[in-house]
């Protein structure tokens, strides 16, 4: 039965939400999901996808009745206890992440002591610890995504690794490891700034190994040239 399985929230319906979303609803989920874009929230519920992603739109329309699309926060605060947060972290002039999206949420999660937030988005190490300072009772989970565009369905439903890094002790953990369980992948335990630490290398080895084959490229083609 659908009703079993706890429901999920996802806060911003980009790319990365919309995957984790859709994926969790297929996993038998209620789902509901957060967008500040009322146009997108419309174009969502009808089950319009606004962005490309292999096999994500038959995957919408076939789990649509148990995803709600919403730009409420208190219809997620008080429907959901597990909260991802999906939201857009883009690099400031600086070259920092620009956590603006990410304050907002924990400011409209307010002194909740029965939510967890799980973040998807990339952020620098010690955002997490930063969070928890400041919200001492709220739960707090990295969950880093590995997702790849164009195959990102298949990597959500198959993971080679699930990284959770939280507190020692804290329940959101071990419920966030319930709902990767079922997905088979080697499920990595670590504390917050280790799974931070994780996903940033992750993300530079990746950046690397791009402008090496790049460069590669290059010298290739600058040598076929003479």
């Amino acid at each position: 039965a659908m009703t079993d399985k706890p429901p999920i929230g996802v806060i911003g319906a980009g790319w990365v939400g919309l995957v984790t979303a859709t994926c969790f609803a297929e996993l038998g989920h209620p789902v509901v999901v957060r967008e500040i874009v009322q146009s997108k929230v419309d174009s969502l519920s009808r089950g319009e996808l606004v962005m490309h992603e292999p096999g994500l739109q038959e995957l919408l329309t076939k789990n649509l009745d148990h995803m709600t699309f919403t730009t409420d926060m208190n219809q997620l605060l008080r429907d959901t206890r597990l909260m991802f947060v999906c939201v857009d972290t883009p690099p400031t002039y600086s070259g920092d992440a620009d956590l603006s999206r990410v304050e907002t949420v924990v400011a409209e999660v307010g002194d909740s002591t029965d939510h967890a937030l799980i973040m998807k988005s990339t952020v620098p190490v010690g955002t997490g610890a930063a969070i928890r300072r400041r919200k001492h009772d709220l739960a707090y989970v990295s969950c880093p995504e590995f997702l790849k565009e164009g195959t990102a369905v298949a990597d959500f439903m198959n993971p080679d690794r699930v990284v959770i890094g939280c507190d020692e002790g804290d329940w959101a953990g071990d419920a966030v490891e319930e709902l990767y369980r079922p997905l088979g992948g080697e499920i990595v335990r670590t504390d917050v700034a280790s799974a931070e630490m994780i996903k940033l290398a992750s993300n530079a080895f990746l950046a690397t190994k791009i402008s090496f084959i790049n460069e590669i490229a290059n010298v290739c083609e600058e040598v076929g040239a003479d």
